[in-house]
C-alpha cells in the first residue's frame, strides 16, 4: 500500500526541519539544525537518517538553510532550492550536488512527487512544497506574508498540513520588538498571525484533512495557547475532526503516517480574506 510518512523535527525561529519519506525516498525539507542534532532527533523519532537522499530548501534565511552546505558535503545528497535561493546562500553544497527548482514544476523522486509553490516573503524566491505519492498528499507552509488565490489552490485536497501561525497581532504590537521589525512581521512578505494562518485554514479545509500541525510560533510574539485556539475555532466550525499538533523548537514531533483514506465532507467553508 503506497503511504507517506512525515515528520516535524524542528519548528521555529532557531532551526526549521521536516522528514518527509515515501518508497525509496527519504528527504528533508529544510535543514536549520546542525548535522548532529538532525541526525539525534531523527533517530530518537525512529527515522532512517543513514538513508537520507535528498534536502530541499524553502528560502536561504539560516533558520531553514544553516546546514544545507554542510550536508551535501558530509552526506552526499542532492539539494534542491530555487536558484534564487541557492545564490543566496552564504554556504552552498557542492555544485554537483545541486539541483534546481522552479515553483509550479514538480519534481520526481521515485514514488514521491515534489511541488515547490511560490510564498510572498522577504527572500530570494522562497517556495512552499506540496509532496503526495499519487494516493495521499500533504504540505508544509511557512514563512509567508499573505496568502494569495495562487497559494489557497495549491492546497487543495491535502491530507496534512503543515501551517504557519507565527504571531499574535496584539503580542507583537504591544511586545518589545522596535516598530520597524514589527512592521516587517506584519507585511505582505513578512510572517502570517494566528488569524490569517486560521484564515488561510478555512479556505483549504476538506474532509479529508486529517493531520494540521501548527509551526513557526514566534517566542516572543505567540503562545501555543494562542495558535491552538485560532485553529480549533476553524476546525470546530466546520466539523472536522483533523488532529491537531503544535510543532516544537526543542524536539522532534511523533511520525505521523498517511495512508489513503476515503474523505468525510465537511459542511461548505465560507471562504474567508486574508489581510496582509
Amino acid at each position: 500500500m503506497r503511504s507517506v510518512r512525515i515528520c516535524v523535527l524542528s519548528s521555529g525561529s532557531g532551526g526549521n526541519c521536516l522528514w518527509v519519506e515515501a518508497g525509496s525516498t527519504r528527504a528533508l525539507i529544510d535543514a536549520g539544525l546542525p548535522l548532529r542534532e538532525t541526525r539525534r532527533r531523527c533517530l530518537e523519532a525512529g527515522l532512517p537518517f543513514g538513508e537520507l537522499t535528498d534536502l530541499f530548501l524553502t528560502h536561504e534565511h539560516a533558520d531553514h538553510c544553516h546546514a544545507a552546505g554542510i550536508f551535501g558535503r558530509k552526506l552526499g545528497i542532492r539539494v534542491h532550492a530555487t536558484r534564487g535561493t541557492m545564490r543566496a546562500l552564504r554556504d552552498p553544497p557542492p555544485e554537483e550536488l545541486r539541483r534546481a527548482v522552479r515553483a509550479g514544476v514538480a519534481v520526481q523522486l521515485g514514488g514521491l512527487r515534489v511541488l515547490p509553490v511560490a510564498l510572498p516573503h522577504d527572500a530570494c524566491e522562497p517556495v512552499a512544497y506540496v509532496f503526495d505519492d499519487g494516493a495521499v498528499r500533504a504540505a508544509i507552509v511557512t514563512d509567508l506574508g499573505c496568502a494569495p488565490p495562487s497559494v489557497v489552490r495549491e492546497l487543495q485536497g491535502l491530507d496534512a498540513l503543515v501551517l504557519e501561525m507565527n504571531h499574535d497581532v496584539r503580542m507583537l504590537l504591544e511586545g518589545p520588538y522596535p516598530w520597524s521589525l514589527k512592521q516587517r512581521i506584519r507585511g505582505g512578505r513578512g510572517h502570517i498571525s494566528n488569524a490569517q494562518g486560521a484564515a488561510l485554514l478555512a479556505q483549504v479545509l476538506h474532509g479529508g484533512l486529517r493531520h494540521l500541525t501548527l509551526a513557526h510560533l514566534s517566542e516572543h510574539n505567540n503562545t501555543p495557547a494562542h495558535a491552538r485556539r485560532a485553529a480549533e475555532a476553524v476546525l470546530r466550525k466546520f466539523g472536522s475532526t483533523a488532529q491537531l499538533c503544535i510543532g516544537s523548537q526543542s524536539r522532534a514531533l511523533d511520525p505521523i503516517l498517511l495512508e489513503p483514506s476515503r474523505a468525510v465532507p465537511l459542511r461548505r467553508a465560507r471562504q474567508l480574506a486574508l489581510f496582509a
